[in-house]
């Protein structure tokens, strides 16, 4: 095992892929929560339980008319934070430069007493290694010497514009339609996950890049138009959390398994024609005993670690066997993640062995597992399934719920 595990560090051992590196350029195509993440707003939602599945042939019984019609027509999202811009060219309506100078604003060499607001349109932002378009209102103010840059967007543009950035430009418009229902139900149901701002662009919350590839952003306009209003709802009642992932690896997770009780999304675990997506990570057994004191609580060690797996196959519970601490299956995926890489570790469904002061960590799919597989969902669309077949496999325990009629 040893052997094998240098000979994968060493870039040696056949049969080993390169995972590849996600950066800022690419498409992050996983959205991530966790229980503690999965607040609504609404005391009436949280504490609503898993309902039984809906029959997902019964299509034409899953479309009802809305209960309570969908009000947010605006979504405000904390944009370039990861970049943290301290200067900003922005050209649109007006053109202006805007500076943060520690709390304070200049914009085009005077200060600004108050936050900059920007009327809604095109607004071309340029700064250090960015340039991004929106098509949206601009608040701008200084912290710290970075500019807080929130952007407030019609809710079918914003639906368009994650829509364009959560998929490849190869998406069968199907496929399109599918994540344009589900990113309007999750950020509808989320809540205010900022101080700032509703969401953010990242995938703490659904990844927005601002206007890229125009052929793909047109698609991705269309999708959202052809399917405007169209939620996912609980049978009780509320928006579903619906969560989506960039690749199952041939069966999607359990939702409560991965996100705790109740579950808000409506999705199941349900076998899927993704293909593997097989991948290898080896990492120091440092790393993985950090990750599981994490997990389970209190300090563990990665040989007393017993790792256990819903059907999909992804691990839903870590053991600590030496002090009986036990901890969620997605706290140690994450915490993994963040130590060695999200490139890295691609997904919970992964087995774990140990040789020397290495961990070998192989697995498959890319993304918590929960809800609409893309690259299922592209191989099936494909095939003929329709966006409205797609969600009843994906969310077999949600309704698709059309607006009211004007």
């Amino acid at each position: 095992m040893a052997v094998l595990i240098a000979a994968l560090m060493a870039g040696t051992a056949p049969g080993v892929e390169s995972t590849g590196a996600l950066d800022d350029g690419a498409p992050v195509r996983g959205t991530l929560i966790t229980a503690a993440d999965a607040h609504v707003t609404s005391a009436s939602r949280s504490a609503r339980s898993a309902r039984a599945p809906v029959d997902a042939n019964a299509s034409s019984a899953r479309v009802s008319r809305a209960r309570q019609p969908v009000n947010d027509a605006q979504v405000d999202v904390r944009i370039l934070a990861k970049h943290r811009p301290a200067r900003l060219r922005l050209d649109g309506p007006r053109s202006l430069e805007v500076v943060a100078s520690r709390n304070s604003l200049v914009v085009d060499g005077r200060p600004q007493p108050h936050a900059l607001q920007l009327d809604a349109g095109r607004w071309h932002v340029r700064g250090r290694g960015l340039d991004r378009r929106y098509e949206a209102a601009l608040s701008l103010e200084a912290r710290d010497g970075e500019l807080i840059v929130v952007a407030t967007f019609a809710l079918e543009a914003y639906v368009a514009a994650v829509t364009a950035s959560e998929t490849e430009v190869d998406t069968p418009f199907e496929a399109l339609r599918a994540q344009a229902i589900t990113a309007r139900s999750y950020v509808l149901a989320s809540g205010k996950r900022h101080d700032e701002a509703r969401a953010c662009d990242l995938t703490h919350c659904q990844v927005l890049r601002g206007e890229g590839f125009a052929r793909h952003l047109r698609r991705a306009r269309d999708a959202a138009r052809s399917t405007e209003g169209v939620v996912l709802r609980l049978p009780g009642g509320a928006v579903a959390l619906a969560p989506f992932h960039a690749s199952c690896g041939g069966h999607t997770a359990e939702p409560v398994a991965v996100f705790g009780a109740p579950d808000l999304t409506g999705a199941a675990a349900v076998p899927d024609r993704c293909p593997a997506s097989p991948w290898r990570a080896v990492v120091p057994r440092a790393l993985v005993s950090a990750a599981a004191s994490v997990a389970v609580g209190g300090p563990a060690q990665a040989e007393d670690l017993l790792l256990e797996r819903d059907s999909s196959g992804a691990v839903v519970r870590v053991v600590d066997r030496a002090s009986g601490r036990e901890g969620r299956g997605d706290a140690f995926f994450r915490a993994l993640g963040a130590r060695a890489g999200w490139d890295r570790i691609r997904s919970a469904r992964f087995s774990m062995t140990l040789g020397g002061d290495q961990a070998l960590l192989e697995g498959q799919g890319h993304g918590h597992g929960v809800g609409l597989c893309q690259a299922g969902a592209a191989l099936l669309a494909r095939q003929g399934w329709t966006a409205e077949q797609l969600l009843a496999h994906y969310f077999p325990r949600a309704l698709l719920e059309k607006p009211r009629d004007k």
